[in-house]
């Protein structure tokens, strides 16, 4: 991934609290919606918390999976980490 992306993805408020709410177990897009909209102030719309969890999902911060026994996708963090690579200018997901 180039650094400029992770910027890019990193650079959003919302994008950040998600990942935040995220960094406390995986979660469906309407629990994070429900839960983004009761934790901070800074409300948003439902189509936007989807925009912003694809985004990050499209950046490989996030991993999302299909649970049958729901019948839903649920996000979680793809690394507790990252690692920036100055020298090439990309980055990597970490353990």
């Amino acid at each position: 991934m180039e650094i400029e992306e992770v910027a890019k993805a990193l650079s959003s408020d919302t994008r950040l609290k998600i990942l935040r709410l995220l960094a406390e177990g995986e979660a469906s897009a309407v629990h994070v919606y429900k839960v983004y909209n009761e934790r901070f102030s800074d409300r948003r719309e439902r189509a936007t918390i989807y925009r912003e969890l694809e985004v990050l999902f499209k950046c490989n911060f996030l991993v999302k999976t299909y649970k049958e026994e729901s019948k839903e996708i649920v996000y979680r963090l793809a690394a507790r980490s990252i690692n920036l690579d100055l020298i090439q200018m990309t980055a990597c997901a970490g353990p």
